[in-house]
């Protein structure tokens, strides 16, 4: 009887396990910061993609790279959108603002996240060593 018991709790315990480990949520880990003389838009908003705008007017612009990040606002926080491929990479180039100081990516995440639900996102750019945020909304689903 107690190894019953100890099989059925033990069998609950790796269920529980499990559904948890599913579920975690990985929280943001950067560090947003406000780059001086740096200003951004966002544009074409869908739930597959959108055409952020970096606009950089310091005398020695930075270079921008193709890597982003997803993060879905739930309760006051930010985590991470889980991606739908494990193994993925950017192109490793750099991007120098035009003759307007601009700097445009039409992005196309549906490779990567898929396709978002309503609610409230920011995408992560990075800039040299310090990260900023492109906040936007995705109002519906249909």
């Amino acid at each position: 009887m107690k190894k019953i018991i100890l099989i059925i709790l033990l069998c609950g315990f790796i269920i529980f396990s499990l559904c948890s480990c599913s579920q975690d949520k990985k929280e943001s880990t950067y560090n947003i910061t406000t780059i001086q003389n740096v200003s951004t838009n966002i544009y074409d908003i869908s739930l597959t993609g959108a055409t952020i705008i970096i606009k950089d007017t310091n005398e020695n612009p930075y270079t921008y790279g193709e890597w982003y990040k997803i993060e879905k606002e739930e309760n006051g926080k930010w985590y991470d959108v889980e991606t739908i491929i494990k193994n993925y990479g950017f192109n490793d180039i750099g991007y120098l603002v035009d003759e307007f100081n601009e700097v445009t990516f039409v992005m196309d995440w549906s490779w990567l996240y898929g396709e978002l639900s309503k609610g409230s996102y920011r995408i992560i750019k990075q800039v040299n060593d310090q990260y900023i945020a492109i906040p936007f909304n995705i109002a519906t689903t249909s």
